[in-house]
């Protein structure tokens, strides 16, 4: 008999979560497994690469991802107004403080949110906060496995967890899954009493799909006949991905007399702000906002680079994907980028500033030799997380 598995994540947005977990969903044995998948809402572009073989239930929170003026009709015309009241907490506080009211809205959608009737012999939270909330106190599982995708000490700075939850969760658990070595220290400083449930399994491309995708046609003609210097990131647009960071370095290049042009793709929370300041510095035709791209792979193919200016990060997709292209690759000195990346050999490291990102770039312009080098030792990495998979198989079969 097939064992019984649930996902819980919250959208399929282009984020390097959602990319990662549908890796795993295409790779799973079909023939041994019986894969349901629960959303918060249906949004994001990458819904519709769910494989066919994972049935899809009804949205748990079908306006999560809406904003909340267009979300209050929907919500009072089915009178959810527990739902609703979270959403305006949400709205109102997250102008106060990014992860202020994690706990006061689970404590609104833990009442409002309904419980799963189907048993399950393995239930997987592949995201932090809400979704591993949602399956320790309202999934019936025989075992259940929360992901953690983050520095939780960053995040911790920031007001982002509700470690009084997070600990009652993972207490909860029969095993905390985090993507990166950096990642799970960081988890152990906090929760070392939880040391014997952690294990780490990286996130995965497959990249010969990554490579596949990158030839299909976009809408990328201009870019291909661009004669300037091209300049690539894709990133959620929030502060921790170093965005704003981009575009001051973008500005310190272009002062200097550089003609590159930096295609940003990616959607998010400060998409209007980096519009508006590009225009202020006079670099918006240097500094171009794509927005989200269901297949950003092209886009990246044809930079001259990538870069990753991020300020934290635990296992970055997006990164790997560079690699399988075997672009010259600039990231920040941060430490999932010293495990990712050898510093010299297959890519830039440098101080995670708008000047150390710009001096980065600046050598990769200088030296064809060095870009010329880099991509060659890109040529040379082997599929880098082959066991990945078998880790997970490991815990579901324990």
């Amino acid at each position: 008999m097939k064992k019984k598995l649930l996902f819980v994540t919250q959208y399929l947005q282009t984020g390097g979560v959602e990319k990662s977990l549908l890796t795993l969903l295409s790779d799973i044995d079909y023939d041994k497994y019986e894969v349901d998948l629960l959303l918060f809402d249906h949004s994001g572009v990458l819904y519709n690469q769910v494989p066919k073989e994972v049935r899809i239930l009804p949205p748990l929170f079908e306006t999560f991802s809406t904003p909340l003026s267009k979300a209050i009709p929907t919500l009072l015309k089915k009178g959810r107004f527990r739902l609703l009241t979270g959403k305006f907490l949400a709205a109102s506080l997250g102008r106060m403080s990014k992860g202020m009211g994690t706990g006061i809205r689970w404590t609104i959608y833990r009442y409002s949110l309904s419980k799963i009737k189907k048993h399950y012999d393995v239930a997987i939270s592949y995201l932090d906060f809400f979704c591993n909330y949602y399956v320790i106190e309202k999934v019936n599982a025989d075992k259940k496995i929360l992901y953690n995708h983050m520095d939780y000490r960053y995040s911790q700075k920031y007001g982002w967890p509700c470690q009084k939850l997070d600990e009652k969760s993972f207490s909860k658990s029969d095993y905390i899954v985090t993507v990166a070595e950096s990642a799970r220290e960081s988890l152990e400083s906090i929760f070392p009493e939880f040391s014997n449930k952690i294990h780490v399994i990286h996130n995965r491309i497959q990249p010969k799909t990554v490579r596949s995708m990158s030839k299909k046609a976009s809408r990328i003609k201009k870019i291909k006949q661009e004669k300037r210097f091209k300049i690539v990131t894709v990133a959620r647009l929030v502060e921790e991905k170093g965005v704003l960071l981009a575009l001051d370095a973008c500005r310190m290049l272009n002062e200097q007399g550089y003609n590159i042009v930096w295609y940003l793709i990616g959607n998010g929370p400060l998409f209007s702000d980096l519009e508006k300041k590009s225009k202020e510095l006079g670099i918006e035709k240097n500094f171009i906002l794509l927005g989200e791209q269901e297949n950003p792979y092209p886009f990246m193919g044809l930079g001259d680079i990538y870069v990753q200016p991020s300020k934290t990060e635990a296992h970055c997709v997006a990164v790997e994907e560079a690699i399988a292209l075997r672009r010259p690759i600039v990231v920040t000195d941060i430490p999932s980028f010293n495990q990712q990346i050898q510093n010299e050999e297959t890519g830039i490291i440098v101080e995670p500033n708008a000047k150390g990102i710009a001096e980065g770039i600046k050598r990769l312009i200088q030296s064809p030799e060095l870009r010329a080098l880099l991509t060659k030792n890109l040529h040379n990495t082997s599929d880098r997380h082959k066991e990945q998979l078998m880790k997970f198989y490991s815990l579901i079969e324990k």
